[in-house]
């Protein structure tokens, strides 16, 4: 098992250094110059834009630039922000617990509603729940996110009347932030319950048709035994992937929802970056969603044994 571990922890450090050199190259090859914002169109001043390039350390070659960056995120710091202001670490650090308490929010509704209705599924395969559930699920998939949004925001505004928007003030307020967080999260829930129910039902169905069920059945074993004692730990091996998966892209790719809801998370942070083609933001944030990717994709390595003790017989 430890040999199991050390194996995972080497890879996910070269996943990460290959995606920090993709990052870093990737934006400085699309167009774009994060110093456009400090230039006057009407009486622009080359010389001072070459000093503030100069500054910030851009006239460097490229590897240069690259080893300065990479030392200073192995410190902690991710250097300062060029068209925001403040350091990327502080910025980050503000949203970062934002996008956290959505994604976990809005996979733990997920998880609430979409196992069971895939477990429902498929112990009624082809029967009317089984319809309505993949019926279900497909609309919830085929509808655009910023849709589901303005329709919950609807029926909160004629029903529940919970905090929508505004999340000033919230952050020093974890009771406020939560209530602010819930539509956010119930609407990205239902879209992630739909995929979870989608990928229980596959898998369950799946493994109600092996060998060792039937020989269950055959002993006398009752139907939520046979379920909840054998058919269902074996399923859930994809769908926890999926779950950590959905998971971690929540942490940065909840960029619609956060615009509609207007959250300041990382998914609006990387935005700002990207239209400003500010650097430091963009470099950060992607490598920051790859690590959170990389963790988790580890700690989801690290369940597998304890879901099914055969995957800890092959890692031995």
């Amino acid at each position: 098992m430890a040999r199991y571990i050390l194996t995972r922890i080497l890879s996910s450090l070269f996943v990460l250094f290959v995606l920090s050199v993709l990052v870093f190259s990737m934006v400085r090859i699309i167009p774009g110059d994060p110093l456009a914002a400090f230039a006057d169109p009407a009486n622009p001043d080359p010389a001072a834009l070459d000093a503030l390039r100069t500054k910030l350390g851009l006239d460097r070659p490229w590897i240069t630039q690259y080893f300065v960056w990479l030392f200073g995120v192995l410190r902690g710091d991710f250097g300062a922000a060029i068209t925001v202001p403040g350091s990327v670490s502080s910025l980050l650090a503000a949203r970062l617990p934002i996008s956290l308490m959505l994604a976990v929010m809005a996979t733990v509704f997920g998880v609430i509603m979409g196992i069971p209705a895939g477990i429902l599924a498929a112990t009624r395969w082809r029967r009317p729940s089984d319809n309505i559930v993949r019926g279900t699920s497909f609309v919830l998939l085929a509808t655009p996110p910023f849709v589901l949004g303005t329709v919950l925001i609807l029926v909160n505004s004629l029903t529940l009347k919970l905090p929508l928007v505004g999340f000033s003030g919230a952050a020093n307020d974890p009771l406020r932030a939560i209530g602010v967080l819930i539509l956010p999260a119930l609407l990205i829930g239902l879209v992630l319950a739909a995929i979870i129910a989608r990928y229980t039902r596959g898998t369950l169905l799946d493994t109600l048709g092996q060998d060792f069920v039937r020989t269950a059945r055959a002993k006398g074993a009752s139907p939520g035994r046979l379920v909840g004692r054998h058919a269902l730990r074996n399923a859930l091996i994809p769908v926890t992937t999926v779950v950590g998966i959905e998971l971690a892209a929540l942490v940065g790719g909840t960029v619609v929802i956060e615009a509609v809801f207007a959250i300041p998370g990382v998914g609006s942070l990387l935005l700002t970056g990207i239209r400003s083609s500010d650097y430091p933001i963009i470099q950060a944030t992607v490598l920051l969603i790859g690590a959170v990717y990389v963790l988790i994709n580890f700690i989801v390595d690290l369940i597998y044994p304890l879901i099914d003790p055969r995957v800890r017989v092959h890692a031995r």
